[in-house]
């Protein structure tokens, strides 16, 4: 299992929406699949990009945006050094507020992604 912080938050996503159905008397929706998106700083202002989960390692790709990015998976590159800076904002004054980010699933999405 990884350690990644957002793997605890992707699951708790998962966990709030079950037990609001649950307390409704709804089906449980959806089983987390142990998605899990991680920046890695390489050096010299550039950083790799990592997303996976249980069933699928880190495969090349673009992210948030499908064969868009700007985000690159697996490719080293200032914009991900970029984001991962941006990343700090949007963790202190979106994520522990409980804000969703936008484009950015608790469930791994396959589209964008180069899968052999």
């Amino acid at each position: 299992a990884s350690k990644a912080g957002s793997v605890a938050h992707f699951e708790a996503e998962i966990l709030t929406e079950n037990i609001l159905r649950y307390m409704k008397g709804e089906p449980l929706k959806e089983e987390f699949d142990g998605h899990a998106n991680c920046f890695i700083e390489t050096g010299n202002g550039k950083a790799l990009l990592i997303d996976f989960n249980y069933t699928h390692e880190p495969v090349e790709g673009s992210f948030p945006f499908p064969g868009v990015g700007p985000l690159r998976l697996l490719k080293e590159s200032r914009m991900n050094h970029m984001g991962k800076l941006a990343f700090r904002w949007i963790y202190w004054n979106m994520l522990l507020k409980g804000t969703h980010i936008p484009f950015v699933s608790a469930t791994m999405q396959e589209a964008g992604k180069y899968f052999d």
